[in-house]
């Protein structure tokens, strides 16, 4: 600092000129950086002594200013020559950091106040003055002050150490800088014109982002795919990581892994099928379904081991977040998506929310997890496009060489290779664990899915426990039919083998704390038979008992073993997973809540209870069966939720379903213990029987009001007293049966329909209105007929079995033998009857009708019975 002030001195006395009159000779100089001048502190003497000093020294000032500026002298940065001016005040040298040069000055008044002539006389001669702000005279603020606004920054420097504290008319003035809000022409424009501005800064930002962000994202997806520069492909480190990996865990992982596929039935064909849809051009969607434990991923990364360029992707670990950008931020996690900018969608909606609350109109510049993940996987397209044009560039390459090979060898007879890809060489999607649990992108990614395979970019494989995934699926690929691999449960000896490999291993440690912890005098001898009796008792038939009731279902004999290798008895294990399917079936299946777990109750107990039963009897039950009963009604949303919750299992054929088995093999027997349970057994078979009333009672009143809109009975006297003596009969013989007769006979049949009719028309004097095979009989129901034929309406068109023409036509073509076949058949069926007073063409619909309800209150009274012995159960309990 010191080695600056010194050159500034000599730089000084270097302008100064030699040949000053008055004896003229520099005392000091004190320089002043900050405002860029220094101050001369100079002595002189009087030729005159008539002449005052001030204008002795003002004139030796004027001296320097001429020469200064007859020489030039300036700085190389600007234009303004050096300039000398007297110093009338007292210089206030200061370096404040806030109180920086600047072209405004303020000037405070210790006394009365300046005028503005007598402020500009006194500032005009340090430059140009752009503006001069004097304190209003309505304010009582003290000091009072002006304000003085210089064109040129160096004369504001010069003005301020040139007058601090001189004297003007008796009046002091200080003077220090005041700060200048200046502002830049174009940042001025920018800020008046913001609708415009700031919808392209941040479009250009986002380009800027775009242009140098995504290459390094396709950089890093790429080799993640393709694995280029991943250090696992280093053979040096892969051997060291694998035998780290071996020594910490104590085993081989693929020999487990190749145990457990062997001992599921059908694993292997299914890996072949899978080998050779991979082998093929992507066309179609591929679909692994099977229970959770079946192989689903085990098969695939069979197939998948000949794959040069693979993606794995898991839908549990996304599913697992708990909001759209955590999932979003995971999917970009397992492609290999980076960087991430999640604060990019708060900026970008925060920008457009300002621009639409300043503008009144939408930016379009909002960004959403949904628009980010679309962005992840249009950059996953980009890649395996690229990898298939590199692809077939290398093809075209290498069949481009070997023909200048064969015209160099004059071979031409060698045929070019296929420009078709190698199946190895085609990339591979997997997503594990598809719509187990819900993840909020599951259209995106089912749309974006279906445009990879279309285009042929890449396989897609879905591994899903879920049956509502493979029907999502299709309905991504309407006019295409997926690859439905279907994988079940492991075959009973495959379920009794795994039993054994994997409690066999738990025995001789256990033996070994048993011998340990009695002491020193057990031999070996003991150990050996501590180890051999184990070995038998896993050999035993309780394992195989043990393995017939978890069946080959990997997630409940791995929970077995576990509870008998922490010490549990075998019988004890396998009791507590039965007890505890039990509790999940009651808890899901018949709960009462809207919603089970994840799954939409879509079911009613009752539903339920009917398959459960069915399933209680019988290994598996047909689906058709079961959707076409009356609880189902063809409906099958009931079934695809118990699906779902997986509570039943059906198996698919032909891409069809055909069969409906138990959720997991260990509920059969639940279901058994379910219906031995007699109070919740009970209970159940009532609330069903309970609600067959309620279907069949619907029955009866659509039946009635069909009879009703008929409007049949009310013309003729004669079929209403018909209709009304029929019901009445119906319904006293009903209350005879539930009131008068004993219990045991609640179960007895009713006599037929027409025998009822029958009974209700003599009542009427109408007994011989019965249609006999006589000819008396005929006559009069031709007769009949041609009297109603004028009365024939629309209803005996729609509902009618036949006109009174055919039926007349009918009667007179049978001649004799239809008169021998009825009476051949008189014998072995019912007369038909005839109710009188109702239109030939109605009288196959009204018995219809009546025998429907007829039918469904002997229904009713049936189940009417069982449910009153089954309240005696539960009365007696």
């Amino acid at each position: 600092m010191s080695r600056n002030m010194d050159a500034m001195k000599r730089k000084v006395a270097c302008l100064i000129p030699q040949d000053m009159p008055n004896g003229f000779s520099v005392d000091r100089i004190e320089p002043h950086s900050r405002d860029g001048g220094s101050v001369v502190y100079f002595t002189f003497g009087r030729n005159n002594h008539q002449e005052s000093a001030e204008s002795v020294a003002k004139t030796l000032v004027d001296t320097v200013d001429n020469h200064l500026v007859s020489k030039k002298h300036g700085n190389w940065f600007g234009f303004d020559p050096a300039r000398s001016f007297p110093v009338k005040g007292v210089p206030f040298y200061e370096d404040i950091v806030r109180l920086l040069p600047s072209k405004k000055v303020r000037v405070e008044f210790i006394g009365p106040d300046l005028t503005i002539e007598q402020i500009f006389r006194e500032f005009r001669e340090f430059g140009r003055i752009l503006d001069i702000e004097h304190q209003p005279s309505s304010s009582k603020d003290t000091p009072r002050w002006a304000i003085v606004r210089f064109v040129r920054l160096h004369s504001a420097t010069s003005a301020r150490n040139c007058l601090h504290g001189c004297v003007i008319d008796a009046t002091k003035i200080l003077l220090s800088y005041v700060k200048e809000d200046t502002e830049n022409v174009i940042v001025q424009w920018i800020k008046d014109h913001s609708k415009f501005t700031i919808p392209l800064a941040a479009a250009a930002l986002i380009a800027a982002i775009y242009a140098v962000f995504d290459p390094i994202r396709e950089f890093f997806v790429e080799n993640k795919i393709t694995h280029r520069f991943d250090l696992d492909r280093v053979p040096l480190l892969r051997n060291a990581k694998r035998a780290a990996m071996n020594g910490i865990l104590r085993h081989d992982s693929s020999t487990e892994a190749t145990e457990e596929i062997t001992a599921w039935s059908g694993v292997a064909d299914q890996c072949e099928r899978l080998s050779s849809i991979l082998d093929e051009p992507p066309e179609n969607f591929i679909v692994v379904t099977g229970p959770h434990g079946s192989g689903k991923t085990k098969i695939v990364e069979k197939a998948l081991q000949r794959k040069k360029y693979c993606v794995v992707l898991d839908a549990n670990k996304l599913a697992s977040q708990h909001s759209e950008l955590e999932q979003m931020s995971a999917l970009a996690k397992e492609l290999g998506w980076w960087p991430v900018f999640n604060s990019i969608i708060s900026i970008t909606n925060a920008i457009d929310l300002m621009i639409t609350a300043t503008t009144g109109g939408n930016a379009g510049i909002s960004a959403t997890p949904e628009s980010q993940v679309r962005r992840i996987l249009e950059c996953l397209a980009l890649v395996l496009a690229r990898i298939r044009h590199e692809r077939l560039a290398a093809l075209k390459s290498e069949n481009a060489k070997r023909l200048r090979n064969n015209s160099k060898a004059n071979n031409p007879a060698m045929a070019p290779l296929p420009q078709t890809i190698p199946p190895e060489n085609v990339p591979v999607i997997v997503l594990h664990n598809f719509m187990d649990k819900d993840i909020a992108f599951t259209p995106v990614i089912l749309d974006w899915a279906t445009n990879i395979v279309e285009a042929g970019l890449a396989h897609f494989i879905f591994t899903t426990s879920n049956i509502s995934g493979y029907h999502e699926i299709q309905r991504a690929q309407p006019q295409r039919a997926a690859n439905l691999i279907s994988l079940s449960d492991a075959s009973p000896m495959g379920a009794i083998t795994l039993l054994q490999q994997q409690l066999a291993p738990s025995f001789p440690a256990q033996s070994a704390e048993i011998s340990s912890s009695g002491g020193d005098d057990v031999s070996a001898d003991n150990k050996a038979a501590e180890y051999q009796r184990r070995l038998d008792m896993v050999s035993s038939d309780r394992t195989a008992y043990a393995a017939s009731v978890l069946g080959g279902r990997l997630e409940d004999l791995h929970v077995f073993v576990q509870k008998v290798n922490a010490g549990e008895t075998l019988d004890g294990a396998l009791e507590d997973i039965i007890q505890r399917s039990i509790t999940e079936i009651r808890k899901y299946a018949f709960a009462d809540d809207s919603e089970v777990g994840q799954y939409e109750h879509t079911w009613t107990p009752e539903q339920f209870w009917c398959i459960l039963t069915e399933l209680a009897e019988h290994e598996r039950v047909e689906y058709d069966r079961i959707r076409n009963s009356p609880l189902f009604a063809g409906d099958d949303k009931a079934l695809l939720g118990l699906a779902d919750a997986q509570l039943i299992t059906m198996v698919y054929d032909n891409d069809r379903p055909s069969r409906i088995l138990p959720g997991r093999p260990v509920y059969s027997t639940s279901f058994e213990r379910i219906l031995e349970d007699p109070g919740f057994a009970s209970s159940m078979i009532i609330k069903m029987n309970k609600k067959y009333i309620e279907l069949e009672t619907a029955k009866i009143r659509k039946a009635e009001e069909e009879l009703s809109l008929l409007n049949v009975f009310k013309a003729s006297s004669d079929a209403f007293g018909t209709l009304t003596s029929s019901m009445a009969m119906l319904a006293a013989s009903q209350g005879t049966r539930s009131g008068d007769k004993k219990p045991g006979n609640e179960g007895s049949s009713q006599p037929p329909l027409d025998a009822f009719v029958a009974q209700s028309i003599r009542s009427l004097d109408h007994g011989a209105r019965m249609q006999l095979p006589d000819e008396e009989a005929d006559v009069a129901q031709r007769k009949r007929s041609s009297q109603q034929q004028q009365s024939h309406s629309w209803l005996g068109w729609l509902f009618g079995r036949g006109s009174g023409n055919k039926s007349s036509h009918n009667e007179s073509s049978g001649g004799d033998g239809g008169s021998k076949a009825n009476g051949d058949n008189a014998a072995d069926k019912l007369p038909l009857l005839v109710i009188p007073g109702i239109p030939s063409e109605l009288q196959g619909r009204v018995r219809f009708l009546l025998r429907t309800i007829h039918d469904s209150q002997n229904k009713i009274d049936m189940w009417d019975a069982e449910n009153r012995k089954n309240a005696r159960r539960l009365a007696e309990l």
